[in-house]
């Protein structure tokens, strides 16, 4: 019985779409009615989309709350884990370099050494760079002023033309991109 409820339902759907498609507007009221269609369409989706972004709204604060919770109690017990830590004796963690480490058997307690942060003014950098005659740690980097360039340039077929000289430019592609229909409901 449900297999002939879902054909009765999917030949009425195909009727109905082929009454869309042989359907057309044929005057200014068919038109005018096809706008009203529009903007009732439109206006049950905006509506349909303020409820669902309150409802959106609703969860995100919800799910903000239990981050903050969540963040307040790895604080907390990160917190106590880090007295803890300062309260072994270095034999009995691991040390390199760039950190210390006490093992548990449910995870590891790491105390980091990071290397230094540079804060670099590449301007002041480079100049002292050209200076002193250290042209290998220069990067220059070259690139077309395609702004400019396009202004001195046509489109001919799907090429791009350089008006003064008639040359193509290479390294551009031309791309056509179709016409939008547009329409706009007051």
């Amino acid at each position: 019985m449900t297999n002939v409820m879902l054909n009765l339902i999917d030949d009425f759907l195909q009727i109905e779409e082929n009454e869309k498609e042989s359907w057309k507007v044929e005057d200014d009221l068919a038109a005018d009615w096809c706008l009203d269609k529009i903007r009732e369409a439109k206006a049950e989706y905006n509506r349909f989309e303020i409820v669902i972004n309150d409802k959106i709204q609703q969860l995100q604060n919800r799910l903000e709350k239990e981050r903050q919770k969540m963040e307040q109690e790895v604080s907390f017990f990160e917190s106590k884990l880090r007295e803890y830590f300062e309260t072994l004796e270095e034999k009995q963690l691991k040390t390199t370099k760039t950190m210390m480490k006490y093992k548990l058997p449910s995870g590891e307690l790491i105390k980091k050494f990071p290397g230094p942060e540079f804060k670099r003014d590449n301007e002041i950098l480079a100049k002292w760079l050209e200076e002193n005659q250290m042209d290998e740690y220069i990067e220059v980097k070259k690139q077309a002023k395609w702004g400019e360039l396009k202004k001195k340039t046509k489109v001919i077929g799907n090429a791009v033309v350089f008006e003064d000289t008639g040359e193509i430019v290479e390294g551009v592609e031309v791309i056509e991109r179709a016409p939008e229909f547009k329409v706009e409901v007051e």
